[in-house]
This record gives structure tokens, C-alpha cells and sequence, in this order.
């Protein structure tokens, strides 16, 4: 059972690889082409998809520095795709949120994405699409569950 369980983790770690190399250089080519970087477009998701944030919240969901996002958050300020300003509730916390401008770019660029991704589920048997995308939702479920145990493995020694 150890020597199969050996042998799907090496399977699964060179079909990821493959995978993250193939989206991570469709996307910088395809999004780079917006005026944005990955990063930014990774960025613009987040507060779309959870509106106005504290930098502190923004840097824990796209799992990077505060200072790197202050950065990201910087550059997209100066596009005019994100404002800054404070926390009705307490002055001292920088909340970012997407401006008209920053929302319509991220539509455009999702909805090339998808086109995208239809022309890539195509190519899949229509009976096999829902178990791919349960897999890699699986997947990443699996990665959360495992990094949030980690955490607590590290907390809870002395």
C-alpha cells in the first residue's frame, strides 16, 4: 500500500508540475497582454470576489507579504483599477477595493479566460468534464486541509 500510495505521489507531483507551468505561462501570456500581471489579475479576483479588504485580509487570501501587496496594490492604484481608504470603523486600517474601471477590466479579461476554457473542456469527453473539474477541486480542497494541519502541527509544539 506505501509503495502504491509512493507511486501516485510521484504521478501526481509531475502532473501538477506540468499543469501549474502550463496555466501559470497561458495566463502571463494571456493576461500580460491586459496591462496586468498575474499577480494583479490574482489581486483584482480576491476583491472581486470578496469585496473591500484590509491589506492584512488581501495579503492572507492571495498568500503573500503585506509588503508585496503593498506594492501589487500600488501599481494597480496607479492604473486607477483599485482605491484605497480607510476603515469606516477604524481609521488606521487601509481597506482596498476594486474601482468601475478595475471591474470592467477583470470581466474582460475573465470572460477571454473562459472562452479559453471552453476551448479546453472541448477536448475532454463530455462524460469526463464534471469528474475533472471535482478533481481539481478535490485537490485543492485536499491542499487547504493539509496546510491548515501543518499550521497546527507547528503551533501546537512546545
Amino acid at each position: 500500500m506505501t509503495q502504491r500510495l509512493s507511486e501516485q505521489a510521484e504521478h501526481l507531483h509531475r502532473a501538477v508540475t506540468t499543469l501549474v507551468k502550463k496555466y501559470q505561462f497561458r495566463d502571463r501570456n494571456d493576461i500580460c497582454c491586459f496591462g496586468i500581471s498575474v499577480s494583479q489579475c490574482y489581486t483584482l479576483e480576491v476583491l472581486r470576489e470578496y469585496g473591500p479588504l484590509a491589506m492584512q485580509i488581501l495579503a492572507e487570501h492571495l498568500q503573500l507579504a503585506v509588503s508585496t501587496v503593498t506594492r501589487i496594490i500600488n501599481q494597480l492604484v496607479d492604473k486607477r483599477l483599485v482605491e484605497r481608504h480607510s476603515d469606516p470603523r477604524d481609521r488606521r486600517i487601509c481597506q482596498v477595493s476594486l474601482t468601475a474601471d478595475g471591474k470592467q477590466l477583470l470581466y474582460t479579461i475573465r470572460h477571454e479566460l473562459i472562452i479559453r476554457e471552453q476551448a479546453i473542456l472541448q477536448r475532454i469527453p463530455a462524460e469526463s468534464r464534471d469528474h475533472v473539474i471535482w478533481a481539481i477541486t478535490e485537490l485543492s480542497r485536499a491542499i487547504d486541509d493539509w496546510k491548515e494541519e501543518e499550521r497546527h502541527h507547528v503551533n501546537s509544539q512546545p
